[in-house]
Order: C-alpha cells, then structure tokens, then sequence
C-alpha cells in the first residue's frame, strides 16, 4: 500500500458534505507537477479526461484531477508506480465496488501510507 502522493495531506475527506452532495472520495494536497502514484498493483482500465482508473481485486482506484499521463488501459501497474501528474491544486481519490458506477464508493482504505496527515 502507498499513498498517491508523496508526504500527502489530505484536504477534503470522504463523506464531507459539499454542494454536490457527500464526498466521494478523499482529495490530497498536489500542487500542479507532483508524481501521483499507485496506491495498489493492478490493471489499468481507464485513462480518460483527467482521469486514471486501475482495478485492484475487484475494486476500482480512481485517480482524479491528472495530466500527462504515464500509463495506457490495459498496463498492468505495481504499487508505487507513476501514473501522471497532478492538475493541481488537489489530487482526488477514491474507490469503486462492483458495479464500480458512481455511488458504488466506500471510504478509501488503500490510500494512507504512515506519513500521510490527516486534516485537524
């Protein structure tokens, strides 16, 4: 397990109410450039938009707010590996149950390596 970003602080936790509703995911402080990196080994079954989705034992890690992507669909990843660069100001997180559709999140639990710091 690692986490997506080196030294990451989270900034907006999963479930936080928002104008859109509860928060899907837990979103990481990333100023534009910064590595983003898998958080587990799998597959990567979507890069699109900004987007980059890698399926990890039935659940779907979503990377959200990327650019210049290091990975195609269909790569096979391991963790810690670089999967693009943060947009900035924030790298978005979060994962999928099957059916992976959006409101199939739960609370991420692959992505809080010891050294990540939580918002007080």
């Amino acid at each position: 397990m690692a986490a997506p970003v080196h030294n990451g602080v989270v900034t907006c936790e999963f479930g936080v109410a928002g104008r859109h509703g509860p928060h899907p995911g837990r979103d990481y402080r990333a100023a534009h450039g910064t590595p983003v990196r898998a958080t587990l080994a799998g597959v990567v079954v979507r890069v699109e938009g900004d987007e980059v989705v890698v399926e990890s034992n039935a659940i779907w890690h979503v990377y959200g707010h990327l650019t210049e992507f290091a990975v195609r669909r269909g790569d096979t990843v391991e963790t810690g590996d670089r999967l693009g660069l943060a947009v900035g100001p924030n790298l978005h997180y979060e994962e999928r149950t099957n059916p992976y559709r959006p409101g199939d999140h739960r609370s991420p639990q692959f992505d809080l390596h010891p050294n990540a710091r939580l918002p007080s």
